[in-house]
Parts: C-alpha cells; sequence; structure tokens
C-alpha cells in the first residue's frame, strides 16, 4: 500500500473519531430536512406510493440530506483553514488531497447509513419495497457524489472569512433548495436540461432517481456525463486554487 493510501486510511479513522465526537451537526443536517418532510408529507403515510410518486414528493428532501452533508464537509475544510489548522494538516502529508478524501470517506460512511435508514423508514411508511428503495438510495449516492463535490470545492478556494463562513454555507442551502422549489414548481423542464443538472444538486439527484426506476439511459446519459464533466472541471480548478492559509491573515 502506497504511503498516500495509508495516510488517507489514518486520517479517515481519525475524522470518524472526531465526527462520532460531534453528532450535533450531522444530526441538524440530516434532521432538519427529514423535520420538513414529515410536515409536508404526513398526509401521505402509511399510504401505498409508486416510485414516481416518492420522487415526485420525497426524493427533494433526501437531495437536500446528501447535498448538505458534503457541503459541510468542504465547509469544516474551509473553517478549520480559518483556524489556521489546514496549513499543519497539509505539511504532514503527502498531498492536501489526502486531508480532503479522508473527509470525504467519512462523509460517504456516514450517507450509507443515514439513507440506509432513511431508507427503511420511508418504505415502511409509503408502502414501498425497502430493499429495492434503499439500493437505489445508495445508487444515487454514488452517481452523484462527484458532480456535487466539484460543485462544493469552490468553497475552498474563495476567501471567505470565519465570521461570514456559516453565513455563506446557509446562503448556498437556502439558494439551491429555494431554487429548485420555483423551478419545479413553475416549470417543466426536460430530464436532459444540461445547465438544470449542472447549477441545482437537488435537480441532478433526483433525475439520477429517476433514471433508476425508469431505466432511460438513452434519454438522460449524455446530460448526465456532461454534467459530470462539467462539475469535474469546476472541482479540478477549483482545487488548483485551494487555499491553505487562513484569509483573515491576507
Amino acid at each position: 500500500m502506497s504511503k498516500y493510501w495509508v495516510q488517507v486510511w489514518l486520517y479517515t479513522r481519525y475524522f470518524f473519531k472526531v465526527a462520532w465526537d460531534n453528532l450535533g451537526l450531522l444530526l441538524y443536517t440530516v434532521a432538519l430536512p427529514l423535520v420538513f418532510m414529515v410536515l409536508n408529507m404526513h398526509a401521505l403515510f402509511f399510504k401505498p406510493l409508486t416510485l414516481s410518486g416518492f420522487m415526485s414528493n420525497v426524493m427533494a428532501f433526501i437531495a437536500w440530506i446528501i447535498f448538505s452533508n458534503l457541503l459541510m464537509v468542504m465547509a469544516d475544510i474551509a473553517m478549520l483553514r480559518e483556524q489556521g489548522y489546514l496549513k499543519q494538516y497539509a505539511s504532514l502529508v503527502v498531498n492536501p488531497t489526502v486531508f480532503i478524501v479522508s473527509k470525504l470517506l467519512v462523509c460517504l460512511g456516514q450517507l450509507v447509513v443515514i439513507l440506509g435508514l432513511v431508507g427503511i423508514a420511508c418504505g415502511i411508511v409509503f408502502q414501498l419495497s425497502i430493499v429495492g428503495l434503499v439500493l437505489r438510495l445508495w445508487g444515487v449516492l454514488a452517481l452523484t457524489t462527484l458532480p456535487i463535490l466539484g460543485y462544493c470545492l469552490p468553497l475552498l478556494s474563495l476567501p471567505v472569512r470565519y465570521k461570514t463562513l456559516n453565513a455563506v454555507v446557509n446562503s448556498i442551502l437556502i439558494i439551491v433548495m429555494v431554487g429548485f422549489s420555483a423551478v419545479a414548481n413553475l416549470f417543466n423542464f426536460s430530464v436532459a436540461n444540461l445547465a438544470l443538472n449542472v447549477l441545482n444538486p437537488v435537480y441532478l439527484v433526483l433525475n439520477c432517481f429517476n433514471l433508476l426506476i425508469n431505466g432511460n439511459w438513452g434519454h438522460f446519459l449524455p446530460a448526465y456525463l456532461a454534467a459530470f464533466i462539467a462539475l469535474g472541471l469546476v472541482g479540478v480548478i477549483s482545487y488548483r486554487h485551494l487555499k491553505l492559509l487562513p484569509t483573515e491573515g491576507l
């Protein structure tokens, strides 16, 4: 095993312990969308719901969970940068990506568990196949993690100060969710709409779930690959401009 992956393993174990000691933030990013889901969907509880109905009524809240948790990974790294720790961590590893990959693996481990539990609960509440639903949710996570990561990486290249970081992150979450709601209510765009798949990760998550229930690869695959490449380029460019020093000290 190369030194790089040894360091990834060591830091992943360390950040798992840190995450376990800070469950409050994790519970917040999961509980908030679930509370909104319960408030909006309680009338449908314990009534049969098709997968298409689940996508239309419930998946937006699950997309919020996926996006907010991945965004918080980048926000946490940016917070450590502003506290002066990122430069110290970077000096201890062969490449700064060790730090990012380790944090991402911890987040993915948490999301696999969260989506599994949410899938079981939704399968019971909406009378859907639990195994089929959980596998599709995990499939969505696999399809969208890297594009959403590319969407969130600019947070590490921008000179966001410690005092304004939380406001910036909350603003991004609000803009994404309100933007999705506005588009969903006012327009009926095709799943192949490249701009929306790139600009709004919630839209991308829903379209990937739609792909996994309908299997319409020919219609959506070109838009998915284009969004994957576009957001991948955003992520690569952002990483090339990664800021290791706190903005306050500039």
